[in-house]
């Protein structure tokens, strides 16, 4: 009986909180006076492709005054052109209405875009922005985003002849990108060629991408959006699968690309040792979660470029024979994991049953990181070379390694920090790596950097793909301001 006397009486007290009159209502505010607050006034969006939806973005409202508040609307202004859309806690708009906000409470509120397609070749400017009616009051947050039209690829192959693809739209690759035995892809200066997580590019045929100083050929993710604020996806490796060229596939060209983001890099297979399977020049090939650049059992020639970031090898060889003239390899990827094999690895360089024997030099190249520098560490008998070439770690010439700089630091500009952004260019004069370069490796194609820098006739240049360009008369020094 206790039992049930007690739920009797907890039954009777809810029942009689439930009858005291307005104990538990909300007095709302009807003064113009007492208005919303916003985390932010206007909410911008990096560029983002026209007719494909974006990663949400957020921001949030408050009541910070002392008795609740009835918003009676919350609409998208410009809701049919702009392509934006918007959810109130939990409620879809472009128009919501009678939405209550306590005292001191918040509301949040998400903001996507598919923006429409324009017609131009430029970004275009699209703005609307999110409006809040309260109690006869009108305030708004701003919205804004540029949107590009972009060209898909959905399944391309070009077989036969020759494709050309130009700078006027961004094209964004899903699937594959396949250029057939028969046909040659040629890309102009300025095409930027942006991959869905997942496609790649193969080349059975030929591709000759030539960009221009200052107009690079750019093959990159196509995500435009941030994974957090102060990191775009365009800085993280694995956002595509890379560049595979294929067996019969020679004479390719690589002239200020710029490629970034991928899961294999450049991946060069086996071929005709006689022939060339690849030239790249004033290039940069950025952030892999594999290896930058492979070689497998073929000839490659990589002058004036930066090979980058990467869990696996900068340079993977297995067997063939390479070049690499005024190169920066550099390692400081530092994001989620650090690089699991040295930065040049170099495998069947002692294999006998190869066709032809492997070799490769380096010349008035920096090879620095935080990742180990060469495997096998002991490279003597094998047709390895370095020629005043900067390493970081500690070492000493050998019959393998000729006026090489040992242990010093390049001074780059910027090797990741908190934000992963990374610049290899040298910051300072006072580096080891000015002038420690061999004049006589240079030719006419070198005497500029791939930002147009010129390296002086009758002195040593400095090592690296970059050279420091001289100081302007009454100008600090860089990276002393």
């Amino acid at each position: 009986m206790k039992g049930v006397k007690h739920i009797l009486s907890v039954v009777a007290a809810v029942v009689s909180l439930a009858l005291l009159p307005g104990c538990f209502d909300e007095e709302f505010s009807t003064s113009p006076s007492d208005v919303l607050s916003f985390s932010t006034d206007s909410l911008r969006f990096d560029t983002v492709f026209t007719a494909q939806g974006t990663a949400t973005r957020n921001f949030m409202v408050y009541n910070r005054n002392g008795k609740a508040l009835m918003i009676s609307s919350i609409n998208l202004a410009d809701a049919g052109n702009s392509g934006f859309y918007i959810n109130v806690d939990g409620m879809k708009g472009p128009d919501i209405y009678n939405m209550e906000i306590s005292a001191g409470d918040s509301l949040y509120v998400l903001v996507e875009i598919t923006a429409p397609v324009s017609g131009q070749n430029s970004p275009l400017l699209i703005k609307d922005s999110v409006v809040f009616v309260v109690n006869g009051v009108r305030q708004d947050v701003k919205l804004e985003a540029f949107g590009q039209d972009a060209v898909p690829l959905r399944k391309a192959e070009y077989a036969e002849g020759v494709h050309t693809l130009n700078a006027d739209k961004p094209y964004i690759v899903y699937d594959s990108l396949i250029v057939r035995e028969n046909a040659e892809l040629v890309l102009q200066p300025g095409t930027e060629l942006c991959f869905h997580s997942g496609s790649r590019l193969v080349v059975e045929g030929k591709i000759s991408a030539k960009g221009e100083e200052g107009k690079p050929v750019v093959m990159r993710g196509d995500r435009l959006d941030n994974m957090f604020s102060y990191l775009p996806y365009d800085r993280l490796a694995g956002q595509w699968g890379g560049v595979h060229v294929k067996e019969k596939s020679y004479d390719n060209v690589f002239e200020h690309v710029v490629m970034r983001g991928t899961v294999d890099g450049l991946v060069l297979d086996s071929a005709d040792m006689a022939r060339n399977k690849i030239t790249i020049t004033n290039s940069v090939l950025h952030n892999s979660t594999n290896n930058v650049l492979t070689v497998k059992q073929c000839r490659a020639v990589v002058r004036n470029s930066e090979l980058s970031n990467s869990v696996g090898a900068l340079v993977y060889m297995e067997g063939g024979a390479a070049e690499f003239l005024q190169c920066t390899l550099a390692n400081y990827y530092a994001l989620f994991e650090s690089a699991k094999l040295p930065m040049i690895y170099l495998s069947r360089f002692d294999d006998p049953e190869l066709a032809a024997p492997a070799s490769v030099s380096f010349g008035n190249c920096i090879v620095a990181g935080n990742a180990g520098v060469i495997f096998p560490s002991d490279v003597t008998q094998l047709a390895v070379s370095f020629r005043n070439t900067l390493f970081t770690v500690a070492g000493s010439d050998d019959d393998n390694f000729v006026n090489c700089v040992w242990g010093g630091d390049p001074m780059f500009n910027c090797v990741g920090g908190d934000i992963f952004y990374y610049d290899y260019r040298i910051s300072s004069p006072s580096s080891p790596a000015c002038r420690a370069g061999d004049e006589t490796l240079l030719d006419e194609s070198l005497r500029r950097d791939m930002y147009g820098t010129v390296r002086p006739y009758g002195t040593s240049p400095d090592a690296g793909a970059y050279q420091i360009p001289p100081p302007q008369e009454g100008a600090t020094p860089p990276g002393q301001e």
